[in-house]
């Protein structure tokens, strides 16, 4: 009888270690959804915030603040699409013009290099005479992708919603996943991530307007084709850290060499000025009070998490580092080595527990 006991706890752990298994198994194959999810979290963070200032400033409540955030966010994309989309469109379809001839003439000034045909050669597939097809097939893949981006948006979008709509229900659901003795761990981690999140999504927000606003600004003064595009071109690769800059500035180099050498080069200068700016002020300003996330952690946090979940993971790499080192400061340096809460400048900040409104 001994032995059957034996026998049934080590089917038990085996069992026990096979779901546990399973389970990391379905958590990778499923790693994008969890992508989406996390970007709807910070979606419904920023409109939970929106509905409870709306709230408490118009004295009609969370719920009602929330449905006029939702309205003012349609009405202000419909705006926006309706002044700007025709304008940004038309530039737009100019870029796709001009971004392919500058590709050429830059490929025509490598070849007459000496050792520009030993590297044509070598790099197959973007011979000069090949630049039309491959611009043709990256027309498609963008329009392929666009689509399913867009998808994926409005799915993000409405999940958000439901999450700011009943923050509280799926608090107290992920509460009930946590021992009991836990659980106010859980919910400060839960809190001070939310907080946490929120300030750096605000600070995102202003550091991607500014950009926004001086690269078109700076192109538009430079007499470049289609500032307004690559502006906001420009701001939303801002999101991306490091990277984003550096592709902002490739198609906005290629219109401007269509014009003139001269031309690109001060693209690259003022591109190159507005960054140093953006890294040197703007961002130090808005978000080392919101964060203090140190730049070694940004950088290393968008290259492992592309590495470990794509290429999508770029655009959440910044707020995912901060959850897992909001994660580690929480459960492991506080919990287990009992250290206190840091409060000097240049820590990880985690803010201090508010409710949600």
């Amino acid at each position: 009888m001994a032995g059957d006991g034996g026998l049934a706890s080590f089917a038990k752990r085996v069992l026990i270690v096979a779901l546990f298994a399973a389970l990391a198994v379905a958590a990778w194959r499923l790693a994008d959804l969890g992508l989406l999810l996390f970007g709807a979290v910070l979606i419904a963070i920023g409109l939970r915030r929106a509905a409870c200032g709306i709230g408490k400033w118009t004295r009609i409540g969370p719920a009602g603040g929330l449905a006029v955030a939702v309205l003012v966010f349609l009405v202000a994309l419909a705006a926006a699409l309706s002044f700007f989309g025709t304008v940004a469109a038309g530039q737009f379809g100019e870029l796709a013009r001009q971004v392919p001839l500058g590709s050429k003439i830059a490929l025509d000034w490598l070849r007459q290099q000496p050792y520009g045909p030993y590297i044509l050669t070598q790099a197959r597939g973007i011979a000069p005479a090949d630049v039309t097809g491959m611009a043709g097939r990256a027309a498609a893949i963008i329009v392929q992708s666009t689509v399913t981006t867009a998808g994926y948006a409005i799915l993000v979008f409405l999940v958000a919603i439901y999450l700011a709509a009943q923050p509280d229900l799926y608090r107290r659901l992920l509460l009930r996943l946590v021992p009991p003795g836990r659980r106010a761990v859980a919910a400060r981690l839960y809190e001070q991530t939310g907080q946490l999140l929120l300030r750096w999504l605000l600070g995102q927000f202003i550091v991607m307007l500014t950009i926004g606003i001086l690269s078109g600004l700076g192109l538009w003064a430079l007499g470049i084709e289609a500032p307004v595009a690559l502006g906001l071109v420009g701001g939303l690769l801002t999101f991306i850290p490091y990277f984003g800059a550096v592709m902002a500035a490739v198609p906005a180099t290629l219109v401007a060499l269509t014009q003139s050498p001269l031309d690109a080069l001060w693209v690259i200068a003022m591109y190159a000025g507005v960054h140093f700016i953006e890294g040197n002020f703007i961002t130090p300003l808005v978000q080392a009070e919101a964060t203090a996330l140190p730049p070694v952690l940004s950088l290393l946090s968008t290259v492992g998490f592309s590495i470990l979940f794509g290429i999508s993971a770029v655009l959440l790499a910044t707020p995912l580092m901060l959850l897992v080192l909001v994660i580690v400061e929480i459960l492991y340096v506080e919990t287990i080595l009992g250290a206190p809460p840091p409060r000097r400048a240049g820590s990880l900040p985690v803010p201090e527990v508010s409710g949600p409104c």
